[in-house]
Order: C-alpha cells, then structure tokens, then sequence
C-alpha cells in the first residue's frame, strides 16, 4: 500500500475551505424577526427564493400577531412596494364586506331579501324566479346560472367586455341549478352585489367603501374600475397596495377590527367566515365557500382565503394568528399562464410558507 500524500490532502482541504465556500455555507436567513415569531426563518427564506423563480411574481408577505415577520418585492414591471395591484377575484372579499357594512348602517335589510328589492329599475326580471334570488344566494355563488368562473369557460370577458349591458347580461344567463342549491363561481353574482350596494345606500359603491372601510383602515391609494354603466366591479380589478392586503387580511383575522376598533360588525365576519357551501373542490385548497371567501384546513388549521386570477392571494389562519398575502403580474396572460402562476404561488404557500410557522 502506497503512503498518503500529505501535500495532496492539504491541497483538497484548501481547496474546499476557499475555493468551495459553499460547501460549509451556513443555511441563509434574510429575515431576523422569523425565529423571535416562531417561523423557521431558514425555510422561510427558501420559501421567498422559490417565490422568485414564478414569472412575474411581485410580492410576498408574511404577518403574524400583527407584525410583518417577512417582506419581499420583486419589483418585476417596476411594480413596488408603493405601487397598487389589481386584487382580481380577492376584491370579492372585499365586496362580502361591503354587503355586511350596508347590512349594519340599516341600507340593506337583511341576506335573505330578494335582489329585485333593490334592483327593480335597474335591470328587467324576467320571471318572479329570477327576481326572488336572495343576496344570500349571490354571497355564497349559488345564483343558478353556470357561469363557471374559476374555468377557461368563464364568462367575464362575454359580460364585462363584449355585452352591451352588464348587469342585464348577467340576468338574463339561463338557470341550470335551482338558486340556493349548487356552487358555481360567479362574478356575475359579486357583480350584482356592488350594484345592490349602490343602490341601497344611494351612493356609489367605491365611495361608500372609502367612507366606511378604506378610511378606517388608512388605505389611501386605490382604485376600482366600473362597468359599462359606472356601477364598480364587484367581483374584480380594485387595485390596493400588498400592505394593505395585509392590513385586510388581519381586520378579517380579528373579527372586525383594526387598531382596536370595530370596523366591521364581528358577527358579519363570523358569518362570512362559516361554511355555507361545498365547492365540490372547485379549485385546490378551496373545499368550502362562505360569504365571497373560500375556506378549509391544512395540517390541522383552519384558514380563510381570498383569491384571484394570476395569482393574487391573501391567506388567514385563525389559530396561529397569521396572514399570508401574494401577488403577481396580470398583463397580458393567457388563461393557462395565469393559471400556472396561481398554481405555483399557492403551492409555495401551503406547502413552504405555512409548514414554517410553529
């Protein structure tokens, strides 16, 4: 047997110490406050890079116990941290919001009215049927019609672009289900509850969340498009800023309110947050629907999900006190991108981001 060659051992060490420093790297943390909130910061860490390699991911953001945990932005189309994203379909949880304020200030009577109370003038009924549809049919995506939302078969491009009258549009859509019965998702029926908004409360729906919610919240910078006939879309394109998903996200956590004030009826949110349908699994992670918010369990939590086209998120788990937003880039995609992005972005949620909280 040949002796060792000392010089040539010493060489592979040297090589290795500094050559090769990666090989003793010690596992990154970019975020100090990860451990001080129980969250395994190393985890959490790869969890963030992982949200960089989606094409045209812009914003990841972790909140327990009130406190931003983690933050990152990848500034992709010079989209920022001070820069407003349109929420897509999250904007529906804002619209169930919106219907639990006008409930409590006395504008709408109650979910079980029937939406021609409001909508009488507004649109034509063609059958007492139709005109019978509660709120509570419209909150929980049980109007009848097949509009298939969460589908390539969607119907919004069909109404909000090419329809000469969006809400009639929406109204006249054949029944294929007994209202009340069947889940099937619709920004048809969000759509319609913005427009009951306005209607109840006489003033126009972006205006009456700025005077009764995005005040209150000290959401400043926003933006709401409108249908054909101004009426804001009650299933889509509000355009808030990632931190203010955030401060959302934790005034549905605490039942209501921020900085210690009731801003929404707690028994609104309870309401909201209680399952009123199954989905049949309409989409992974979202077995269960409430009033305009998915909801179901993961690893023994129960959470509460808003979310939208492309990949726009804000995620809540109650017993852990934790809100999880995202958001990524919706220009100009083609309905399997975007749902690629979506899928990726809430597969990096629930299996990187929520295992890392303790």
């Amino acid at each position: 047997m040949k002796p060792l060659n000392f010089k040539f051992l010493l060489l592979v060490l040297f090589a290795s110490i500094f050559i090769c420093p990666s090989c003793n790297k010690e596992p990154e943390n970019r975020f100090p406050l990860a451990e001080q909130y129980k969250i395994n910061g190393e985890e959490l860490t790869l969890a963030f890079d992982e949200m960089k390699t989606v094409e045209g991911a812009l914003s990841l953001i972790v909140c327990r116990n009130g406190v931003i945990v983690a933050e990152e932005y990848t500034n992709y189309q010079s989209y920022g941290a001070d820069s407003i994203k349109n929420i897509m379909s999250v904007t529906k949880t804002f619209t169930g919001v919106l219907v639990g304020l006008a409930i409590d200030k006395g504008y709408i009577e109650s979910v079980n009215d029937p939406i021609s109370k409001y909508l009488t003038g507004v649109v034509t009924f063609p059958d007492k049927v139709k005109a019978g549809i509660t709120i509570d049919q419209l909150l929980k995506m049980s109007f009848g019609h097949a509009w298939n939302g969460t589908s390539t078969s969607s119907l919004f491009g069909a109404c909000f672009f090419d329809s000469e009258d969006n809400l009639q549009f929406i109204i006249d859509l054949p029944l294929v289900a007994v209202p009340g019965t069947v889940f099937n998702y619709s920004d048809g029926a969000s759509h319609l509850l913005s427009a009951i908004i306005t209607e109840a409360t006489g003033i126009n729906t972006l205006d009456f969340a700025k005077e009764n919610l995005f005040d209150l919240l000290e959401i400043t910078n926003f933006a709401w498009s409108t249908d054909d006939r101004g009426y804001p879309l009650g299933a889509a394109y509000l355009r808030i800023k990632p931190r203010d998903m955030v401060k959302f996200g934790n005034l549905i956590l605490h039942k209501g309110k921020y900085n210690g004030k009731q801003v929404v009826p707690e028994a609104w949110i309870n309401e909201m947050t209680t399952t009123k349908i199954s989905t049949n699994n309409d989409v992974p992670y979202g077995p269960e629907y409430g009033y305009q918010i998915w909801l179901g369990n993961t690893g023994g939590h129960r959470y509460w999900m808003a979310m939208g086209w492309g990949g726009q998120f804000i995620i809540i788990v109650p017993d852990q006190q934790l809100v999880v937003t995202a958001t990524c880039w919706t220009g100009n995609l083609t309905d399997q991108q975007a749902g690629e992005h979506w899928i990726s972005i809430i597969q990096i949620i629930f299996e990187k981001v929520l295992p890392c909280v303790n």
